[in-house]
């Protein structure tokens, strides 16, 4: 992959002396998880959280690090609107030439970040602010860059990673006359974030053999399978290694006698109901498993799985759910 300059660690990586004092630690998250499960083509808003592993440090004084999405390309990260993150963006700080969020090549993020005015620069254009320090300090943890990715339309579980981090430090006890002199930071843990995209959920995990019930799935394929007819089909047998269906899907169902009842029977009222239908205009629909009361210990322990296609033609599949049937 072809890199664009690494000018920050350069420019502002000259003042640096003397041996690393502390590491960058980072982990990306979504409204405060490390995993988020969405549904295909959904919003996911990211946040990227620094902290120093000590105190021996006055705090950030640069940090910079790619982005990269195994469920498509990024596009750049938000730049900062409040302190101390504007002090790190043009025209306070200096970042990258495309910018605090990144420059997108071949669908990574490169260079997001930027770094604060500790050359106290004064006949340049920028940067013209002052330094903020403690900033992402040791217990005090920040949000460094913020974001949106789309969530892809396919079901699975995909990863938001940080690679390439590089940050700087302020030296301890400095005032800033004539500069800030700043210490080099070793890239530390960094916690990346899952995103479980699910086209089919249900609302319970278990259902009493002894009261019965009814399991509610939800299908949500996404609106750009709006209108498709759909087939919702169980399985006594679980969920893996599935079976073929030909152009390289793989139904998330074991073959058996209950899956060729789903596929011989549908929509009937007992035990299935709307099992095979038509999406909306969102691509989403709702279809029902009624357990009927009474039905006996002996099937206590016995779990259903559900999985869909979508039909005319079959080219899409969603991931399996499963169902425990409890006393």
């Amino acid at each position: 992959m072809a890199r664009i300059p690494v000018l920050l660690p350069v420019l502002f990586g000259l003042l640096s002396a003397g041996a690393s004092a502390t590491d960058l630690n980072l982990r990306v998250e979504s409204g405060g998880q490390n995993s988020v499960v969405v549904g295909p083509g959904e919003p996911v808003a990211y946040q990227v959280v620094g902290e120093l592993s000590d105190s021996l440090s006055d705090g950030l004084a640069l940090f910079v690090f790619d982005l990269a999405f195994d469920g498509g390309s990024l596009a750049p990260a938000s730049a900062p609107v409040l302190p101390p993150m504007t002090n790190f963006a043009r025209p306070a700080g200096v970042s990258n030439p495309a910018g605090f969020g990144g420059t997108p090549v071949l669908g990574v993020l490169e260079q997001v970040g930027g770094a604060q005015n500790t050359i106290q620069n004064s006949f340049a254009p920028f940067p013209t602010g002052s330094v903020i320090t403690q900033v992402a300090q040791n217990g005090l943890p920040a949000v460094l860059v913020t974001g949106t990715l789309t969530a892809p339309q396919s079901a699975g579980t995909y990863t938001l990673s940080v690679v390439n981090p590089f940050a700087n430090v302020i030296r301890q006890g400095q005032t800033g006359i004539p500069f800030w002199a700043v210490d080099p930071a070793d890239p530390g843990s960094v916690t990346q974030l899952e995103v479980e995209v699910r086209t089919l959920s249900q609302d319970t995990d278990s259902v009493s053999v002894a009261t019965g019930g009814t399991l509610t799935l939800s299908l949500n394929a996404g609106p750009t399978q709006a209108g498709r007819p759909y087939w919702l089909l169980g399985s006594l047998s679980g969920t893996s290694p599935g079976l073929p269906i030909g152009g390289g899907l793989v139904l998330p169902l074991n073959f058996d006698a209950w899956l060729l009842y789903t596929i011989q029977i549908p929509n009937n009222a007992t035990p299935y109901a709307q099992n095979r239908s038509t999406l909306d205009g969102l691509g989403r629909a709702t279809a029902f498993l009624t357990v009927p009361s009474g039905l006996g210990s002996a099937l206590v322990g016995l779990t259903v799985s559900h999985a869909y296609v979508l039909e005319a033609p079959i080219n899409y599949t969603s991931n399996g759910v499963t169902m425990t049937l409890t006393p």
